[in-house]
């Protein structure tokens, strides 16, 4: 091999050794190259798989979370809006396996794998709204009997047990916004969801509190009004829910999906291509 040759191939295996070893720098550039769509989507996928990585052996686990969730929660709106002579919170109890196993079993199963391939967002969502439905399923199961210790103060329609309640709306409605600021930079579909999420446990919390004065017709037909416009902002949710499962699970199996995602990464505090290639 000639002194030329020699000194060609031994850049060429440096250049090769600095591409290796400067995986962050590489990385960064082939997110760049990413269309909007496939930025988005990829939110809902672990992150790209290398040599070794668990997301390269392990399956993906959002689907079954987003279905997990959307099943039980999809029962609970219909519920709310009074379909078919369902009437709420009475109905509510007929969904505990539901929520038992749907909601809170798969939930948090999906949460644990999103953890274990190490999606911070999608863990937390899973594993927060899993332990909701666990919770809910808990406290509507007759066999438990949550109302028995405020028999004396009223039962179930007495305040000091509705309060209980509509703390925990209004705290799951917090959370809620929480998640929701989180999704303001992925896409419009991801944030009507947990918009509505917000929407519906704040109404839920507000016909909670407005029980215990609900002595007469009309105060009945406040609470039931309150059920009904949660139940209305569910719906937005709920389509957008399913909107999301359908593209989880057509990029699960690769099959082309034509529906757009409203990518918000470029509208919404957009992140500064040159700031990042100088880090």
């Amino acid at each position: 091999m000639s002194a030329t040759s020699k000194r060609d191939h031994e850049m060429t295996e440096s250049n090769g050794l600095n591409l290796t070893s400067n995986g962050a720098d590489l990385s960064r550039q082939v997110t760049v190259a990413l269309s909007p769509e496939q930025y988005e989507r990829l939110f809902f996928q672990p992150s790209a798989p290398r040599r070794g990585d668990l997301a390269k052996r392990f399956a993906n686990p959002t689907l079954l979370g987003l279905i997990g969730f959307l099943i039980p929660y999809t029962s609970t709106i219909l519920i709310l809006c009074g379909f078919q002579g369902a009437i709420a919170p009475q109905s509510l109890a007929g969904l505990s396996g539901d929520y038992y196993f749907l909601g809170a079993i798969a939930m948090n199963v999906a949460g644990i794998a999103e953890f274990v391939l190490g999606n911070t967002f999608p863990m937390a969502v899973f594993i927060i709204y899993g332990s909701h439905w666990g919770s809910l399923a808990y406290t509507q199961d007759p066999i438990h009997q949550t109302t028995a210790p405020f028999a004396q103060l009223g039962g179930a329609q007495g305040a000091a047990y509705n309060s209980s309640q509509g703390f925990h709306n209004v705290s799951m409605a917090i959370a809620s916004l929480v998640f929701l600021l989180g999704t303001m930079r992925v896409n419009l579909f991801f944030s009507f969801t947990f918009f509505g999420l917000v929407m519906l446990f704040s109404f839920i919390a507000a016909a909670d509190f407005a029980v215990a004065s609900a002595t007469d017709e009309a105060g009945l037909q406040h609470v039931e009004k309150m059920l009904r416009i949660a139940g209305g902002f569910g719906f937005l949710g709920l389509i957008s829910g399913w909107y999301l499962a359908i593209l989880t699970a057509c990029e699960a199996v690769g099959i082309p999906c034509p529906l757009p995602v409203l990518d918000l990464s470029s509208k919404v505090f957009p992140s500064n291509g040159k700031a990042g290639e100088a880090d």
